[in-house]
């Protein structure tokens, strides 16, 4: 009886471990990524068109790489509309269409902090 009492508490702490872990690097990719995107945003805001327009492409290949790593713990879904969000980015910055660009570095924003939410450890996520 004492051994399978162990056993469970191991389990329990394994699992409650990379609970854990999974955190903090959902956290990690999801911070930088908010960084970049406000970065980003005062390129749009002071007219650097050019500047942000790398910035978005930078973010865009780091989110490809890190995405790969989220998408074991986060739905596709929702990094996938980060990615959704970069293109309509990208495109209006190209466009040089600042209205566009604020309103797409907002959506992408929302989208970055969403992939963040729907993995925190909460009690209305956990049920």
């Amino acid at each position: 009886m004492s051994r399978k009492i162990i056993t469970m508490a191991v389990t329990l702490a394994l699992l409650a471990a990379l609970c854990v872990v999974e955190q903090i690097v959902v956290h990690r990719i999801t911070s930088a990524a908010l960084e970049r995107t406000q970065g980003i945003l005062s390129d749009i805001r002071a007219d650097a068109f050019e500047q942000a327009q790398e910035k978005a492409h930078a973010l865009y290949q780091a989110w490809d790489e890190e995405a790969s790593k989220l998408e074991v713990m986060v739905d596709h879904g929702s990094t996938d509309e980060v990615r959704y969000a970069l293109s309509r980015l990208l495109a209006a910055l190209e466009s040089r269409d600042k209205a566009s660009a604020l309103i797409y570095a907002g959506e992408l924003e929302g989208g970055i902090e969403h992939v963040y939410e729907r993995q925190e450890f909460t009690l209305q996520n956990t049920f």
